[in-house]
């Protein structure tokens, strides 16, 4: 059992002792570095495994299971006990002498106070957390014997045999109810990333983010759990080093690397010439990286400069929150190693002299927590009764079941987690957006902020600009970027709208105006075309049945009939299709094999045998499937060749159909319909025998496309001779931090529609088209994927690019051409290469996944898994087996939404491999249990 390794070598019963409350408020805590050792140190060891290891009642499920939870859950926060997160403006301005004030105010009032410094230097001559000790428990002197350190703190004081990571145990002041510690230090008094580059000693982002949560966790548990020590809530301040971006060990600017737990801060600013330029620009880096500015502090009297006004005026204007003046700090001269000279009563006094302040201060602290702690349980009622969700029947949505997203931190939510019994605060939990925010999100927590820039920056440059007949460099770039990109080799224009649906909308006008011109019905360019216009006969598309394109009326009729179209749902809804049930793609039993639809493609072939050997013996491998030189002479293309002929012939022989204006399809897999793989060889046939007749191509590429499948265009999947006339791109085109599409076609669809007035020309758009914000970010987000430095999943083959994403933002077309000579005149790079993803989910761990016996198939590719779970029926969008399983993952830290019988989670195209791993070893776990019916220990 993984579970009973974790906590010594055998199996773990359920303490009696253990409240519910405290093992659903730290989940996930079980990874923690390093997590033997702390727990097994721990008074009632028995006690805090079932903690910090996760037993957590799901409501609905019946009795309460235990999980190990994967290292995603560092940075969990729990909030029965308030934490501050203490930032300074600059270097030297009183963080710690804030900390110190705050830490004896709070005492004053008898709450157990926790200081924490994760990370200083010039340790141990300077060393912040026994000043606090000193300053806040007025044992003068003795700072240093009230105050712990970690095992690397203690190396850096040279004691190597010193140390403790169990502060909360070892530590604590006479009464037992202040602790202050530092984890990690260095000699020297320089920066984090110096230290470490001088005197070794690395610490990651990720072991750092742990550690915090580590520590705050055993003080939560420690003042209101079953070993609790003192009289009731406390109150816990961590002090960061340096400025707001000032870097930590690893060189990650501490306000993005202590983000993902999004404590509150309390700003300290600079009540020195300079200052408020620096306090202002710390204020607002902080609030656009997500943070809770609950309060600004300034030490400048008052007086003299007036630092203290002009940012509390800033403050409580833009960002609505107060500003706490305190008098001057006393001077004090410092000598060698960061130590000062005097006798330190200067700062008792300065103390004492703000004393009224930094009550009033603690006094905001304390009532804001618990006016979060309401808003945050408060906000599933809220929701219920005003909100009005999509795809969402409210009345089977039980309160429990409302997720109340606190905040997003890369691919992870911050989860409101209430306590089991719903008595206490609860926690902030952070878990892996299963859904990626519904298939939009494309990065990882260390480039969320790039794209957060991106929009600040356009935001603050043009606000909002129409677009008929108007440019900007926004629009521009993310142009550029999406015909050198998911483009490439076919579009020459990009016309832009602001969903998928809309895209799709814009893609069959185009269509249907290019098939008038292409079949002579219309003359591009003549005024005759609008004299003839009434005459134009109705036409209808070649479609699949399962296929998606939005909800907008004009997208729905090329839908095949549905849950979706159904009068309940679309009662204008016509049918406009030529409808195929498309053959698809599955790893079954261990081998991807192609199913042929029970009825045939369509109804005159149901009954024929199709395929048998890719039915039965198919591939080892989905590459197999999708290799051309094989599959393109078998006896199963020709069979499709055959029977999408007959299908079009048929169609332009019946005076009484409409004709087939074109082909459209989403590209590769079915999102909404299930997440089905349509066999690629099929789709190649319908491509290839569209292009041969002349009928335009349009690809739904909105969620299939620029990565999702692991190539930027998901039409290169379906190989050469396969480009589309018209193409959508929505979703992953912005990263999914804001909306925007783009409807990319060749020169070809574009010249359709030229003529001498204005009639001639398309005729669509709306009032944020081509807004800035959403191209400026659109064009940083292909920059991302394209970038082998950001994104680690890149696989670069053929010549180096151009720069680090293949086109640079404002650079007038460097590195472009148009080549007119081209029939498609496509805009190219001006260096050649391939890219792609490399797997994102093991592909053995996947096959051991389809061979389990509640597993029907599997489908992995690019960014997206789905299993499709067997629920002894016909399975479909109102099935809810995958629901209890969806359920019992968010005690892997994962945040999953089930589509019908198929159970998937979607990574972005820059997460970490070794995340995907883990993913994918939750997922097993589960559907394992649930295989065994319910009896997970039996694995």
């Amino acid at each position: 059992d993984a579970r009973a390794s974790a906590v010594g070598g055998r199996p773990r019963a359920r303490d009696p002792n253990m409240t519910s409350r405290g093992a659903c408020r730290l989940i996930g805590l079980a990874s923690l570095t390093p997590p033997n050792a702390w727990l097994a140190a721990q008074p009632g060891a028995q006690r805090a495994r079932s903690t910090i290891v996760g037993l957590v009642n799901l409501r609905g499920l019946g009795a309460a299971r235990d999980f190990h939870t994967p290292v995603l859950a560092a940075g969990n926060l729990s909030l029965e006990v308030p934490a501050f997160c203490v930032w300074g403006a600059n270097t030297a301005v009183g963080k710690t002498l804030v900390s110190a004030g705050l830490a004896r105010s709070a005492r004053r009032h008898g709450l157990p106070t926790f200081y924490l410094k994760p990370v200083q230097t010039g340790f141990p001559d300077d060393s912040d957390a026994s000043f606090v000790a000193e300053k806040a428990t007025g044992a003068r002197g003795q700072g240093p014997g009230m105050s712990t350190m970690g095992h690397h703190a203690a190396t850096a004081a040279g004691r190597a045999q010193g140390g403790t990571n169990l502060p909360l145990t070892d530590g604590g002041g006479p009464a037992g109810n202040f602790w202050a510690h530092t984890e990690y230090a260095w000699r020297r008094a320089v920066g984090p990333h110096v230290a470490v580059a001088e005197e070794g000693r690395f610490v990651s982002d990720r072991a750092l983010l742990a550690s915090v949560t580590n520590q705050l966790a055993q003080f939560a548990d420690t003042v209101v759990g079953p070993n609790e020590r003192s009289g009731g809530a406390g109150i816990a301040f961590v002090e960061t080093a340096g400025g707001v971006c000032s870097p930590g060990p690893s060189g990650t600017p501490q306000c993005d690397l202590l983000r993902p737990m999004r404590m509150p801060a309390i700003l300290v600013g600079d009540g020195n010439l300079g200052g408020i330029s620096t306090t202002l620009a710390s204020l607002d880096v902080l609030s656009m990286r997500g943070y809770d500015v609950v309060a600004v502090v300034v030490a400048d009297g008052g007086a003299g400069l007036g630092n203290s006004d002009a940012i509390g005026r800033y403050a409580k204007t833009y960002h609505g929150c107060p500003t706490f003046r305190l008098p001057r700090v006393p001077e004090r001269r410092v000598v060698g190693g960061g130590a000062t000279a005097g006798s330190g009563e200067e700062i008792f006094e300065w103390m004492d002299e703000g004393a009224k302040t930094f009550d009033a201060l603690l006094g905001r602290l304390v009532r804001w927590h618990d006016a979060r702690i309401a808003k945050l349980r408060g906000a599933a009622d809220e929701a219920r009764e005003i909100l009005w969700w999509p795809f969402t029947q409210h009345d089977m949505v039980p309160r429990e079941n409302v997720a109340v997203i606190d905040s997003r931190s890369g691919e992870d939510f911050g989860v409101y987690v209430e306590d089991a019994e719903g008595a206490g605060p609860g926690s902030v939990q952070l878990r892996f957006d299963g859904a990626a925010s519904w298939w939009t999100q494309g990065v990882s927590k260390e480039l969320q902020h790039r794209l957060v820039r991106a929009a600040a920056a356009a935001a603050g440059r043009w606000g909002h600009v129409m677009f008929p007949e108007n440019a900007h460099e926004a629009a521009l770039d993310a142009a550029r970027g999406l015909l050198l990109g998911a483009g490439r080799s076919w579009a020459t224009r990009v016309f832009y709208s602001d969903n998928g649906s809309t895209a799709m909308e814009v893609a069959v006008k185009m269509a249907i105006r290019a098939f008038y011109v292409r079949k002579g019905h219309v003359e591009a360019g003549s005024p005759s075309a609008i004299e003839t216009a009434d005459a134009l006969p109705q036409v209808q598309v070649l479609a699949l049945d399962g296929s998606y394109h939005g909800d907008t009326l004009g997208t729905m009729d090329m839908q095949a009939p549905s849950v979706f179209t159904g009068p309940l749902q679309t009662p204008w809804y016509k049918p406009r299709g030529l409808f195929m049930n498309p053959p698809t793609l599955q790893l079954r039993k261990g081998r991807w094999v192609v199913t042929q639809p029970r009825g045939g493609i369509r109804p005159e072939f149901a009954g024929e045998s199709w395929g048998l050997d890719e039915a039965t013996r198919g591939w080892e491998t989905r590459a197999e499937a999708f290799d051309w030189a094989t599959r393109d002479g078998s006896d199963l293309a020709k069979r499709y060749r055959s029977a999408v002929e007959k299908i079009l012939d048929e169609n332009a022989a019946d005076p009484t159909a409409s004709p087939v204006a074109a082909l459209v399809m989403e590209c590769v897999l079915h999102g909404a319909g299930g997440m089905d793989l349509i066999d690629p060889l099929f789709q190649r046939t319908l491509i290839l025998v569209c292009k041969e007749r002349g009928l335009p191509v349009v690809l739904d590429e909105v969620f299939a496309g620029i990565w999702r499948l692991g190539a930027e265009g998901a039409w290169e999947l379906l190989g050469d001779g396969c480009a589309p006339d018209i193409s959508c791109y929505a979703k992953l085109l912005t990263g999914g931090l804001v909306p925007l599409a783009i409807t990319a076609s060749t020169e070809d669809i574009f010249d359709a529609f030229r003529g001498p007035t204005k009639t001639h020309a398309l005729l669509h758009g709306h009032s944020y088209t081509a807004y800035p914000v959403g191209c400026a970010v659109a064009a940083e987000a292909m920059r991302i994927y394209r970038d082998p430095e950001a994104n680690p999943n890149l696989i670069v083959e053929g010549a180096e690019p151009v720069g680090g994403s293949g086109f640079e933002s404002g650079d007038q077309g460097a590195g472009l051409r148009i080549d007119r000579e081209r029939p498609s005149g496509p805009i190219a790079s001006s260096s050649e290469r391939k890219l792609r993803l490399r797997e994102l989910w093991d592909e053995t761990a996947v096959r051991e996944i389809s061979l389990l016996p509640n597993v029907a198939g599997v489908t992995a590719i690019g960014c997206v898994l789905a299993v499709e779970v067997d629920d002894g029926g016909g399975g479909g969008y109102s099935s809810g087996a995958t629901k209890e399983i969806v359920l019992k993952l968010r005690a892997h830290s994962i945040q999953a939404r089930p589509l019908g019988n198929v159970l998937y989670v979607m990574c972005a195209p820059t997460t970490a491999p070794e995340r995907c791993a883990q993913i994918l070893q939750s997922v097993t776990r589960e559907l394992r249990a649930s295989a065994m019916d319910d009896d997970d220990d039996a694995w």
